[in-house]
């Protein structure tokens, strides 16, 4: 009996090493400055600041990751049904609460209302909005940001996007109107402007600041798993790994 309980004892040992080891499979978006598909030969298939953040956090951990890039609306399906086991850049709302542990908040940016620049518009003030057609990347942190400063403003239509490339080119070419607007990340916006040679868009006005953090999937990461990739990742943040990654992308801290 004790010989049994032995060889059980170490079984259990086993399956826990190896379950800690399992690999994790991160999936994030074409989304510069912060993750964007990589310009040289990569197995990940994807670069930017967060991504060097990622990796650098699972080398820490000693755990074995994979990062890979797929339009926004399917990585993010892939991470909800728990086919994936992080995902990022994730902004906090209660839905997400729900589904992810999600880590403190990054980097932080802006969202900015951009116009034609035939048009005169100038934003101050969510009522401005009223009446108008409105383009908006999305399903997404964006989109979800955007209906909630919207819930009192009357008659204002949303058109969801999920490309930030094909929004601001919509913008342009007038589909949503001489009046339209789009609502995204100011970062984004202005390095694909600056990308697509889109001269005739301008920023009208700024929404308001946003933070983007990483989130681990509740489906497949324990709430153990998930406090040592903060403290890990916390660690980094004291000892100048994350800044210096910050810096070198020209990007704001959250933290």
């Amino acid at each position: 009996m004790q010989k049994t309980l032995s060889i059980l004892v170490i079984w259990l040992s086993l399956a826990t090493v190896t379950a800690s080891a399992a690999l994790w499979h991160f999936v994030t978006e074409d989304f510069p400055p912060f993750t964007y598909p990589a310009k040289r030969s990569s197995s990940n298939g994807a670069e930017g600041p967060l991504v060097e953040i990622v990796q650098a956090v699972c080398l820490r951990l000693q755990q074995d990751c994979t990062i890979t890039l797929y339009p926004w609306r399917r990585a993010l399906l892939l991470a909800e049904q728990g086919q994936a086991d992080g995902i990022f850049t994730l902004v906090r709302s209660p839905k997400r609460e729900q589904l992810f542990h999600i880590s403190r908040m990054l980097v932080t940016s802006r969202y900015s209302v951009f116009a034609r620049k035939d048009s005169a518009f100038v934003y101050h003030q969510p009522c401005d909005l009223a009446g108008r057609l409105i383009g908006v990347y999305g399903p997404s942190g964006t989109s979800y940001t955007l209906s909630e400063r919207l819930k009192a403003v009357p008659d204002v239509r949303l058109h969801l996007t999920a490309d930030n490339r094909r929004l601001l080119r919509m913008l342009q070419s007038g589909r949503f109107g001489p009046e339209g607007l789009a609502v995204l990340n100011e970062d984004v916006a202005w390095h694909l402007i600056e990308d697509e040679q889109l001269d005739g868009l301008r920023e009208a006005g700024e929404l308001g600041p946003i933070a983007y953090g990483i989130g681990l999937s509740r489906k497949t990461v324990s709430e153990a798993e998930f406090s040592a990739f903060e403290r890990a990742l916390d660690e980094m943040i004291a000892d100048g790994t994350v800044p210096a990654i910050l810096r070198q992308h020209q990007l704001e801290p959250a933290y």
